[in-house]
């Protein structure tokens, strides 16, 4: 019996991993007022950053559907065949509610849901907790529990280059956001229990690195055995200050690096970089 893993979009995995795992993709919707696309399928990171930078106003994304899941889970669901979803935090989006309703509509007791806690980075750590789990002949129910426990040790950190969009989005006022543009502060972001966290501020690029170096040590995180997902939002020379420290000072060697994907980027903008691992 073959236990086939379903995510959407904003879990910001590399292609390479999908592909080569055969994990089935479910695409959230990104609207421009008048123009939607479907994440990842119908816009690239880089067209969506062009579109960013010249909107008025800040696109917003829309959940994906039970009728979308349904769809997925049946072209997916053989007599043989288990289902095992994850998707982003509910706090984040309805659309592990649709996964829900879509499982209902099916009644089929062969379809897992978990709720990853999280999103982009945080979510895709998961997915590979999973990966791994599946390839190594777990059972789905197994599965399942080892995934929510997992969820409490998933450690997430990211900075963001511009306050632009926080203001665009209403989470500063302008006045904020301009004085912090001045002083060149970058907000430090953790997820955490199904919340996008501001945990800290710093001034300049150097100070994301030293931040990122006393949060590895307060917390005696030991990297040199963990995969390590490197997520980059056209923030290239923060993402490869991050690596650098990542390889040198701490030892990595399973670093995945990935792009950040159109629902977090809406929030973030470009100019992020981020790092997520589980601490296990």
């Amino acid at each position: 019996m073959a236990i086939k893993i379903i995510t959407d979009s904003a879990c910001d995995l590399p292609k390479s991993i999908i592909r080569k795992h055969n994990i089935k993709i479910v695409p959230l919707t990104v609207n421009f007022k008048e123009e939607s696309f479907l994440d990842k399928f119908e816009i690239t990171t880089d067209e969506f950053f062009d579109k960013l930078e010249n909107a008025d106003e800040l696109p917003t994304t829309s959940q994906v559907s039970p009728g979308e899941f349904v769809s997925a889970f049946k072209e997916n669901l053989g007599e043989e065949d288990e289902i095992l979803g994850i998707f982003l935090a509910h706090e984040l989006s309805g659309t592990i509610k649709s996964a829900q309703m879509a499982k209902d509509i099916i009644g089929s007791d062969k379809i897992k849901i978990v709720d990853s806690r999280s999103v982009s980075l945080g979510e895709g750590i998961l997915v590979l907790k999973a990966i791994d789990l599946v390839n190594k002949g777990t059972d789905i129910d197994e599965i399942v529990k080892v995934l929510e426990e997992t969820t409490k040790k998933v450690k997430t950190a990211a900075a963001v280059d511009t306050l632009k969009y926080l203001e665009k989005g209403g989470r500063l006022t302008k006045k904020q956001a301009v004085i912090g543009s001045m002083l060149k502060i970058k907000p430090i972001i953790e997820l955490r229990d199904g919340q996008v966290l501001a945990v800290d501020k710093v001034r300049g690029k150097k100070r994301v690195i030293k931040w990122i170096e006393n949060w590895i040590d307060k917390n005696n995180y030991d990297l040199n055995n963990k995969t390590i997902i490197l997520l980059n939002g056209r923030g290239q020379e923060l993402h490869d200050s991050i690596k650098e420290i990542l390889i040198n000072k701490y030892n990595a060697k399973d670093i995945i690096e990935s792009e950040i994907g159109s629902v977090v980027a809406t929030h973030s903008g470009p100019g992020c970089a981020g790092l997520a691992f589980i601490n296990e």
